[in-house]
C-alpha cells in the first residue's frame, strides 16, 4: 500500500515536522506500506500540488491540517478525491481535531483527532487487513511515551534538504520537539486541551543536536510550548548550547518570569547569536491574565526581558495579543508601552483567534466576540473593543512592524518614543495615522524620509535630522538619507582614518552632526552581528 503523506507549509524554509513524526512511527510498526513525504506550501499553486500528489497513485493521503493552511489543504483534498475518487484521505492535526462528524469534510474518509502516530498507523494496519470501516472520526488513545517514539530525523528526512527548494538544510529551519504538553493552561491556547508535560532525556536531546550539527544546521527551533517551565532541564539544555562549536542558533518559546539567576548568568555567557527568545507577555493587565489563566509576575517577566537585552547576545522576540477579555484600548496600549520600555528587538502585536477546543471560543458569547466563521477564526469584535478599536490596533501594528521590528530606525524611534511623545504607544498611533492608506512596502529612502516628516512635524526639526541621519549612516552604507537632509562628509578626513587609525578598514565614512557637534567615523567594514549596526566611532567633539 502506498501512503503519502503532506503539509502545506507557511513558506519552504518552514518545514513541518509532523508528517515526518508519522512517516517515523508508520515505518517502525506498520508491515506492509511504502510511506512518503511530500512537502509543498501554501503559495504553492494548487493545480501544481494536487498534480504532484496525482503522480504518485497514492492508495492513502495524510494531511496536516492547521489554522493557516486548512482552507488550502481542502481544495487541495477535495480536488485529489475527484481525480482518485479509490484514495483514501486522512485529516489529521489540531484544526480537525475538535470537529464532532465529518460532514465539514465530505470528501474525507476519516479524521485522526488528537496525537497521531498510534492512531494513524492503527489505521493504515486496518486498511492493509482489509478492514475498511465506514467513515469515521478517530480519537487518540492515551499518550504514548515520548521517549519510546521513532526519531522523526531519518536519512529520508535529511535527503528531503537537498531535495526541497531551499536546496540544504542551512536555508531552512529545524524544527525539533523536546518536550511534548505544556504545565499552563491557557484559555485562548489549543495546549490547555492536553493534559501533562512529556519530556525526552537529556542524552537523546544532546544526540539528536549532535546529528543535526553534523548534518550543517544553522538555526535549530524548539517547539516545546514552554521551555524553561522545567528550569533544571533547560539550564542542562542550554549548558550544552554553550559548550558546542558552532555558529549555529537556537530558537526557544519561554517564559520570561521563569528565569532565575543562574539561567541568566548562563545566557549572559552566550557567544552572540548563539540562542533567541520567543516571550508571550500576551497582556499585562492583571484582570486580563486571571481570566485567561496566564499566572504570570508581570513586573518580574519584564525586568528579566530587560537584562535579556542588556546581554546585547541574543534576539529577544515579545508577543502581545489584542482582544483578550477585560482588555480594553487604554489597557492594551498600557501593555504595548510596558513592552517597548524594556526594548526588545521584535515586539509582534498580534490578535485573537478563538481556536476550536479552547475555553475563549467555548465562551465566546459571554466576552461579546465576534469572531470570523472561517482559520484562522480571528476576532474583529468583543465586548471590550470594538471593530473601530481592532482596526485601529492593526495600523499600529503595521507601522511598529516596519519601523520598530526592523531595527534600522532605532535611534529616531528612540528620540520619538523619550523625548517626543513620551511614551511608545502614543508614538506609533500618531504614526500610524501618518501612514494610514500608505504602502509600508516602501524603499528605506523613502520610509527614513517618511519617518523625518513625521518628526519635523511633531519635534524639533534640527532633532530630526539629527537622529535619521544618524541611523541611515549606521545601517546603510550609502544612498538613503532623505534629499533634504544636508550633509558634512569629510572625505580627506576619511583618508586621513584609513591611512593612520585603522589601516585594515577600507570602506569608511566621516560625518559631522550640528546637533551635537560630534564628528563620527563610520566604519562599514565592521557590522553588530545582532544589531546589523556598523561601527560607529566618535573621533571628536
Amino acid at each position: 500500500m502506498k501512503v503519502l503523506l503532506t503539509a502545506l507549509s507557511a513558506k519552504h524554509i518552514h518545514k513541518s515536522l509532523a508528517p515526518w513524526c508519522l512517516k517515523a512511527y508508520c515505518d517502525t510498526y506498520v508491515q506492509g506500506c511504502q510511506v512518503t513525504v511530500q512537502e509543498h506550501t501554501v503559495n504553492d499553486p494548487i493545480g501544481g500540488i494536487v498534480e504532484e500528489l496525482y503522480l504518485h497513485r497514492p492508495d492513502v493521503v495524510g494531511f496536516s491540517c492547521y489554522i493557516w493552511n486548512m482552507e488550502q489543504t481542502a481544495k487541495v483534498a477535495q480536488i485529489l478525491k475527484k481525480y482518485l475518487p479509490d484514495c483514501i484521505i486522512v485529516l489529521g492535526g489540531p484544526e480537525v481535531s475538535f470537529e464532532v462528524d465529518l460532514n465539514a469534510h465530505p470528501y474525507a474518509d476519516y479524521i485522526v483527532q488528537g496525537v497521531g502516530e498510534q492512531s494513524f498507523a492503527s489505521l493504515l494496519k486496518d486498511l492493509i487487513d482489509g478492514k475498511h470501516g465506514p467513515k469515521t472520526l478517530i480519537k487518540s488513545g492515551d499518550a504514548l511515551d515520548l521517549n519510546a517514539l521513532p526519531s522523526p530525523y531519518s536519512p529520508d528526512y535529511y535527503k528531503s534538504f537537498a531535495e526541497g527548494r531551499m536546496s540544504s538544510i542551512q536555508n531552512q529551519l529545524v524544527y525539533y520537539e523536546s518536550s511534548r504538553g505544556c504545565p499552563f493552561s491557557c484559555a485562548y491556547c489549543l495546549s490547555s486541551t492536553f493534559q501533562g508535560v512529556q519530556e525526552l532525556s537529556l542524552e537523546r536531546v544532546f544526540a539528536d543536536i549532535t546529528g543535526f550539527l553534523e548534518q550543517g544546521a544553522t538555526c535549530i527551533k524548539f517547539v516545546d510550548r514552554t521551555f524553561n517551565a522545567n528550569r533544571q532541564r533547560a539550564l542542562e539544555i542550554l549548558r550544552h548550547i554553550f559548550g558546542l562549536e558552532t555558529d549555529c542558533t537556537f530558537h526557544f518559546e519561554v517564559a520570561a518570569d521563569l528565569f532565575n539567576p543562574e539561567l541568566l548568568a548562563l545566557i549572559a555567557a552566550m557567544p552572540p547569536g548563539r540562542v533567541q527568545f520567543e516571550i508571550g507577555i500576551q497582556s499585562t493587565t492583571p484582570i486580563t491574565l486571571a481570566e485567561i489563566k496566564r499566572p504570570m509576575d508581570v513586573e518580574g517577566a519584564l525586568a528579566n526581558i530587560r537584562t535579556l537585552v542588556g546581554f546585547g547576545n541574543c534576539h529577544i522576540h515579545v508577543d502581545l495579543i489584542a482582544g483578550l477579555p477585560f482588555d480594553t484600548p487604554n489597557s492594551f496600549a498600557k501593555s504595548i508601552d510596558a513592552c517597548i520600555d524594556v526594548r526588545p528587538q521584535m515586539l509582534q502585536l498580534g490578535f485573537l483567534k478563538l481556536l476550536k477546543g479552547t475555553k475563549l471560543r467555548e465562551n465566546s458569547s459571554g466576552y461579546g466576540y465576534v469572531f470570523n466563521d472561517f482559520p484562522p477564526y480571528e476576532v474583529f469584535q468583543s465586548r471590550d473593543m470594538s471593530f473601530a478599536d481592532l482596526i485601529k490596533l492593526r495600523g499600529i501594528e503595521a507601522v511598529i512592524d516596519k519601523f520598530y521590528n526592523s531595527g534600522a530606525f532605532v535611534n529616531a524611534i528612540n528620540y520619538a518614543i523619550d523625548t517626543v511623545f513620551g511614551g511608545a504607544y502614543a508614538f506609533f498611533d500618531a504614526l500610524a495615522d501618518c501612514c494610514a492608506g500608505a504602502n509600508l512596502r516602501m524603499s528605506p529612502k523613502n520610509a527614513y524620509t517618511l519617518l523625518w516628516q513625521f518628526l519635523c512635524k511633531h519635534g524639533d526639526r534640527v532633532a530630526a535630522e539629527h537622529h535619521i541621519k544618524l541611523d541611515c549612516l549606521t545601517f546603510h552604507t550609502r544612498g538613503v538619507l532623505p534629499d533634504e537632509i544636508p550633509v558634512h562628509r569629510d572625505k580627506g578626513a576619511e583618508q586621513d582614518f584609513r591611512r593612520s587609525v585603522q589601516p585594515w578598514y577600507s570602506n569608511v565614512r566621516i560625518e559631522f552632526f550640528e546637533y551635537d557637534k560630534k564628528t563620527r567615523a563610520f566604519v562599514y567594514d565592521e557590522k553588530d552581528e545582532m544589531t546589523q549596526a556598523h561601527k560607529v566611532v566618535v573621533l571628536m567633539e
